[in-house]
């Protein structure tokens, strides 16, 4: 069976109002009348504004070695866990914009497999910040360029190398980016960032599996109403990472129990979500009704376009494997009829590209205008696959802001 990406439908991909969201009011950029699909695409320019000015506002402050004005600014966000619309933490961008100079020069010099070459600029940035390592801050972002390079030494799997140089290169970046938060406690100075990042160092521990709860309870109790770290922990709850599926139910249920009054049932589907996308066999312990309550436990809580961009890609495109006719995600790939006729109004392309697809070759890194192409196609083409039957009746399936209409054409 053909993937939905390798289906043409050229009416559908022509048929999408495509426009900005600004401060303003929405402004078409491209309208065209379309026998089966209009539904507006939104690229999210404001959101992609601010996640570059804080970056770029992180790489000025490093360049000028504003260190103290860096590091205010980095724990002010933190501890307001402050965000933009795509959820992404500003702290977190702000970390990224002062080690984005090392960073790309660390990435050339891995790209020649040179160890040294690629520990040199972090090493320099820790040698420019030497009298401030102490701040919390500035430590987390040395830490974070630890990590990066780390994981530039990795596999397009994901996996630690396994060449002897590279892996020892690997190993001693995690190993100092864990020596540089050991003084630091995430719940005592209130930092998600913090928590976050030794949950990310659980490669470096010997018994990683021992700790993966812990951590990340840590983590969710400080920044409950954010989903990354829920989603995260579900990730390395996988067997290919720190845990098991027994482990990742249990911790799924725990995490709902522990986030109900912010989500209700919702916390145990965000556990699973990124883990089912990525691993098939999470089905064996899934309580398909539980993580369906979950689903309507979000849409109700958190029914914003993101969000339900993010569902509705999950359900439509990820759960869709049509060789798996396993109960559970029969169950689960239906709920995106009512995502997408009830609470469905526009296409955010960026989600759907970053959506994992069952059964199909990673195409690869991409630029922003690439990215936004291919999920504008995966969204669309699964649009039309679900309501293939309106289409081939000759009706018209319209996304508007006060909800779907299906219109026939008599």
């Amino acid at each position: 069976m053909p993937s939905l990406l390798s289906r043409a439908i050229p009416t559908v991909a022509n048929a999408a109002q495509t426009r900005d969201r600004t401060d303003g009011p929405s402004r078409p950029r491209h309208r065209h009348d379309s026998p089966a699909i209009s539904i507006p695409v939104v690229a999210q320019p404001k959101t992609l504004r601010a996640r570059a000015a804080h970056v770029k506002k992180g790489r000025h402050l490093a360049r000028q070695e504003s260190w103290n004005t860096l590091a205010k600014l980095i724990r002010t966000a933190d501890r307001r866990r402050l965000a933009v619309g795509d959820g992404a933490l500003v702290a977190e961008l702000l970390a990224a914009g002062a080690r984005a100079d090392a960073m790309e020069a660390a990435r050339e010099a891995v790209s020649r497999s040179d160890p040294l070459g690629a520990r040199y600029p972090v090493s320099s940035l820790e040698a420019a910040i030497e009298d401030d390592a102490s701040d919390v801050a500035l430590a987390l972002v040395l830490a974070l360029a630890h990590i990066d390079v780390a994981r530039l030494w990795c596999g397009a799997d994901g996996l630690p190398p396994v060449i002897e140089d590279q892996h020892r290169a690997y190993s001693g970046h995690l190993a100092d980016a864990a020596r540089l938060i050991a003084p630091f406690d995430p719940l005592e100075l209130d930092s998600p960032l913090l928590a976050s990042l030794r949950c990310r160092l659980l490669a470096a521990d010997l018994r990683p599996r021992d700790r993966v709860a812990d951590d990340y309870e840590d983590l969710i109790d400080l920044a409950p109403n954010t989903p990354g770290p829920l989603r995260a922990l579900g990730r390395d709850l996988l067997p290919r990472r720190f845990g098991n599926y027994e482990m990742l139910d249990t911790e799924a249920r725990r995490s709902a129990a522990r986030t109900g009054d912010v989500w209700g049932q919702g916390g145990y589907a965000w556990v699973y979500l990124d883990a089912l996308a990525l691993d098939p066999g999470a089905l064996r312990r899934i309580d398909a009704e539980l993580f369906v309550a979950g689903l309507h436990d979000i849409v109700e809580r958190c029914g914003d376009q993101h969000t339900i961009n993010v569902l509705a890609a999950f359900t439509g495109l990820s759960m869709s494997s049509k060789g798996d006719r396993r109960p559970a995600r029969i169950r689960i790939a239906a709920c995106f009829d009512w995502i997408a006729r009830d609470h469905l109004r526009e296409v955010h392309p960026l989600v759907w590209d970053a959506a994992p697809t069952p059964g199909t070759a990673d195409a690869g890194p991409q630029d922003l205008a690439g990215q936004i192409a291919r999920g504008k196609s995966r969204a669309l083409s699964t649009l039309a696959d679900h309501f293939a039957l309106e289409i081939a009746a000759g009706q018209r399936i319209e996304f508007h802001p006060e909800g779907l209409r299906v219109l026939s054409d008599g």
